[in-house]
């Protein structure tokens, strides 16, 4: 009875929401993409959004923002209330990622949205202090994510990132690269990083930076 309780408090205080990056004299970056997302995951969770209601209000935001690159952190609610805060954008560096001690369910649909809802990310970075990220895998032993976004596994030439059947966020960075060519679809197993020659974290706001793992406790 609990369980349930805590179930339909869960989904009663849910928040969708999205990380731009916006950038002088650019503005948002994949935007469009971002608010395609957001608009699947508003009908997918029954939310009262009104994407263009929320297209004019970031553009009225653009007007407060200083002229350096911004991240800018949108959460709108059930009601399509819209609540906006920027932060300055971190340095795009090396990554240090260790490799998580349990697996993710390719089915949880927490996964498949963008929602405060993140008690797997928060257990995964808590279980390991020592690493700015966690690289994720799911119960076929399938390579999946970080807590802070997709990856890139190149393997003999291929750059290869995990399928959403695997179970992981369809990040809008990882959807321009996979438009452009750049990279492709493919299940990248936990076995296989020992044969990858490069390993990167892919998201919208920091683009692209190698990711270092670290060894395994």
């Amino acid at each position: 009875m609990q369980s349930h309780d805590n179930d339909h408090n869960r989904c009663r205080e849910l928040k969708l929401y999205e990380a731009i990056l916006w950038e002088p004299p650019n503005g948002y970056f994949l935007l469009e993409r971002h608010l395609q997302r957001l608009e699947r995951s508003s009908q997918h969770f029954r939310f009262a959004t009104d994407i263009e209601a929320i297209r004019r209000y970031l553009a009225e935001y653009e007007h407060e923002l200083p002229q350096t690159p911004r991240k800018v952190r949108m959460e709108v609610d059930r009601s399509g209330t819209i609540i906006l805060h920027n932060e300055a954008v971190k340095p795009s560096t090396t990554v240090e990622a260790a490799i998580c001690e349990f697996p993710v369910s390719s089915t949880d649909e927490y996964l498949r949205h963008k929602t405060t809802q993140r008690d797997v990310y928060d257990l995964a970075l808590a279980t390991h202090p020592e690493a700015q990220d966690v690289l994720l895998w799911n119960e076929r032993h399938e390579l999946t994510e970080t807590c802070h976004g997709n990856i890139i596994v190149t393997i003999r030439g291929r750059k290869l990132t995990p399928p959403l059947s695997s179970g992981l966020l369809p990040g809008v960075q990882r959807s321009a690269l996979l438009d452009s060519g750049e990279i492709e679809e493919g299940v990248v197993s936990l076995e296989s990083l020992r044969n990858a020659d490069d390993l990167e974290l892919i998201n919208s706001v920091r683009k692209r930076c190698k990711i270092r793992l670290l060894p395994r406790k």
